[in-house]
C-alpha cells in the first residue's frame, strides 16, 4: 500500500513561513474600525518582503493571513482587498 501524499495547493506556505507571516502581521499591524484604502492587501504584502525577514509570498496567501490574524476585509470582491489597519501601526509609521 502506498502513502498518498496529503492534499494541498502548490501554493500554500509552509507552516515555519506561515507562522513567519502571522506574527509579522501580529507585531506590526494594528486594527481600527474604520477601513483603510492606502494599504491593500498588494501594498501590505510588498511592506512584509521588504522586511529584513520577509520572504516572496503571493496576494492571496497574504489576504489568507491577514484572516488568519482576525482582520476581515472590506470588500471580498476585490482583487486588492482593503483590511481595517490603524496608521498607528508600527510596520506603517
Amino acid at each position: 500500500m502506498t502513502k498518498r501524499k496529503k492534499d494541498t495547493s502548490e501554493y500554500e506556505l509552509p507552516d515555519i513561513q506561515k507562522n513567519a507571516l502571522d506574527n509579522w502581521i501580529t507585531l506590526n499591524i494594528l486594527p481600527q474600525k474604520i477601513s483603510n484604502k492606502n494599504y491593500t492587501s498588494y501594498a501590505l504584502k510588498l511592506l512584509f518582503e521588504q522586511t529584513p525577514d520577509g520572504f516572496f509570498i503571493t496576494n492571496k496567501q497574504f489576504k489568507e493571513a491577514m484572516i488568519r490574524c482576525d482582520f476581515s476585509p472590506v470588500n471580498k470582491n476585490k482583487l486588492n482587498w482593503d483590511f481595517r489597519v490603524s496608521l498607528r501601526s508600527p510596520e506603517l509609521k
